[in-house]
């Protein structure tokens, strides 16, 4: 019986509460809520702008009965809310192999929300109202993919925030918030927020809940499966050049089935994707095994398709290991792109909005769409991760296939020169790796990166121009010329091309890869390990960083990039003014306060401050007692004074200028009883 009687009181009403601006902002983070969850995709907008208007009718209709509320709204209420949650759990469990669960979560607080808004007569009805918008707002905050978001932050922190403070007003039966607590408040919070923001660790990429996907704005392909390098649509990075015009420059291809060195690129900065990952790597879009001097190709057949839809289970590509550590990564596409989907090493599951995909035995995969904004994908890798020490063992007991060692050692015709400054570089290297490793070291030390190189002469050979011609390259040409002189070794290696992280950022989680992020560099082959990325021009993170570091690294490149003496001065010459206008604003307005403020602060400064009703005849006898009786000077000043107050006798102006000078320069004995010292002028 007594726990029957305690869960009795439990659930007995509250007060009902009066406060309509508490209501109005509870309603505002609710509507804020929804909102947000909407911007992210997670609840349609027919449903949010219904599930709107519920809220409000309901808050309103609350607001009304709050007295005595219908017994029918909680029978209602009651069994809306049960009936959601039937229909979270069934989604849940009926469709086998759900992607996600944040859609059905969001839907499922929108419609608790809704409902639970016709029964919330008493103050932690609205309570619960507050802390489930606080859920809402992070189930949206998690698939949030842009700082824009911030604004329906901010939006309902002021809401949250309006609401904590009529909830301190109700429940202390109509008081005041001072503005200096508030402030003080305030500032907490803000402090409190930073140091958790700068403490947080690195983001961790669920494993089974974030399989997105969506087919955004790009659009049909022409010839599905083709690249869309080739014919030049649905969309190229930038214009591309012609080989045969009279400087041979121009822009970047795309992804295509030729990889042309004899262009040179111009690659914009516009954002072309997002990328949310377990760890950053090179996410490759194709690869290459035949070098023709000038130009890259690939000798496989073309891409073949892959039906039955998400997730697609892609093979395992030649010369990959097709096991190591899962790595998941979802791309958000923001502009329009080549069709290649983008990956981390040995791509094996893929969730895409279509109901085919092609795909390479070299592990290229082609979408049979546009990708355009708005478009979303989600691969899972199997990513080897070996150690230096690992690659550097002895691996002489395992090769490739003899055709595969054909493919990836191939060359269109004799390098001798670059085959003996390969041998010269890696002379007293014994291992594959520690090959790799020299070679890059040579590259980074006589040859220089630029986008701004000279044109390559007809009929020249790429590697030949840039080893032993003017050694200024950019990534394909530095890439080519390793993976040549690796070839002439007798190591299997070939290129590959896709993007470079890009630039972290801390508020969303996301890697930000611009057009200039588009990348070429080498893959060699490790028995054991399949394909290793090596790249002389680029440096891969090893994993997420954490938000706060990268906010701190982001704000002191900021600060050293401040002109410091412009700035100091600025400061100090803002700073002087404020003082100078402060003191004129502090100056008395009139000759006898001038005066008055003179003997005030004479007395302060020996000791013998102003006493509370004291007139300044009295104050200034006091004065003249401290000099030992022998000057009357503050008694004089103080008398003229008080007849300019009090009998309207203003002396000349004269008169007036000198007794402030007076006042001004006399001094008095530091500590009571000392001798007398009086500076009169």
């Amino acid at each position: 019986m007594r726990a029957l009687e305690a869960i009795r009181r439990a659930n007995l009403p509250g007060p009902p509460e009066d406060s309509v601006r508490l209501r109005v902002a509870c309603t505002g983070t609710v509507l804020v809520a929804i909102a947000a969850c909407t911007s992210v995709g997670e609840v349609t907008p027919p449903t949010a702008a219904i599930a709107m208007v519920l809220v409000c009718v309901g808050m309103v209709v609350s607001h009304r009965t709050r007295t005595r509320p219908p017994g029918w709204v909680k029978v209602v209420v009651a069994v809306g809310a049960v009936a959601a949650f039937v229909w979270f759990f069934h989604s849940l469990t009926s469709v086998a192999g759900i992607s996600s669960i944040d859609g059905p979560l969001s839907l499922l607080l929108v419609l608790v929300l809704a409902a639970h808004s016709f029964h919330v007569p008493a103050r932690r009805d609205l309570l619960f109202s507050l802390a489930a918008s606080a859920g809402l707002m992070a189930v949206a905050g998690a698939q949030a993919i842009d700082v824009q978001f911030g604004l329906f932050v901010v939006a309902w922190v002021g809401c949250g925030l309006w609401s904590l403070s009529e909830l301190w007003i109700s429940s202390s039966g109509g008081g005041r918030m001072s503005v200096t607590g508030l402030a003080c408040a305030l500032s907490a919070l803000g402090a409190t927020a930073v140091a958790v923001f700068l403490v947080l660790p690195a983001p961790v990429v669920s494993s089974r809940a974030s399989f997105v996907s969506a087919a955004g704005a790009g659009g049909a392909i022409g010839v599905p499966g083709a690249l869309a390098g080739d014919s030049g649509t649905p969309a190229q990075l930038s214009q591309a050049g012609a080989p045969g015009g009279r400087i041979r420059v121009g822009g970047y291809l795309g992804f295509a089935g030729s990889l042309d060195t004899a262009l040179r690129g111009d690659l914009a900065t516009t954002l072309v994707m997002q990328v949310r990952a377990q760890r950053p790597s090179y996410w490759v879009g194709e690869t290459f095994d035949t070098w023709r001097g000038q130009s890259w190709t690939e000798s496989q057949p073309p891409a073949r398709p892959i039906t039955g839809g998400s997730p697609f289970v892609l093979p395992v590509a030649a010369g990959e290991v097709g096991l190591g550590q899962s790595d998941l990564q979802t791309f958000y596409v923001a502009g329009s792109t080549a069709d290649v989907v983008f990956h981390a090493e040995s791509a094996d599951e893929l969730w895409f909005p279509t109901s085919r995909v092609f795909d390479s035995t070299d592990g290229t995969v082609v979408s049979p769409i546009g990708l355009g904004s708005g478009s979303i994908y989600t691969v899972e890798s199997q990513v080897t991760v070996p150690t230096a020490a690992q690659l550097a063992g002895d691996h002489s007991a395992q090769s490739l296939p003899p055709t595969a060692l054909e493919r990836f050692e191939q060359l269109p015709h004799p390098y001798p020169r670059a085959q003996a400054l390969a041998r010269a570089v890696t002379a007293g290297d014994t291992t594959t790796y520690a090959k790799v490793q020299s070679l890059i070291g040579w590259i980074g030390r006589h040859t220089h990166y630029s986008l701004a190189i000279p044109p390559l002469p007809a009929g020249a050979d790429t590697v030949d121009e840039f080893l032993f011609g003017n050694r200024v390259g950019f990534c394909e040409q530095i890439s080519t010329s390793l993976a040549v002189m690796l070839r002439s070794l007798g190591i299997p290696a070939r290129e590959a091309v896709g993007y470079v992280p890009g630039g972290y950022n801390p508020i969303t989680d996301l890697w930000q890869i611009h057009a200039n992020d588009a990348h070429a560099w080498v893959q060699v082959w490790f028995p054991g390990y399949g394909w290793q990325d090596f790249d002389p021009t680029a440096v891969v993170p090893n994993a997420n960083p954490s938000p706060g570091a990268t906010a701190l690294k982001s704000v002191a490149a900021a600060l050293r990039r401040v002109p410091w003496v412009p700035v100091a001065v600025a400061v100090a010459v803002g700073a002087a003014l404020v003082t100078v206008v402060r003191r004129r604003r502090a100056r008395p307005p009139t000759w006898a306060a001038h005066v008055a403020h003179s003997a005030e602060r004479a007395g302060r400064r020996a000791g013998r401050p102003r006493r509370p009703g004291e007139t300044l005849t009295e104050y200034a006898e006091a004065l003249d007692e401290l000099t030992g009786g022998g000057q009357a000077t503050w008694r004089r000043l103080a008398r003229s004074v008080e007849a300019s107050a009090y009998g309207a006798i203003e002396p000349p102006a004269g008169e007036q200028r000198a007794m402030v000078a007076e006042a001004r320069r006399a001094r008095l004995p530091r500590r009571a009883g000392a001798p007398a010292r009086v500076a009169t002028g």
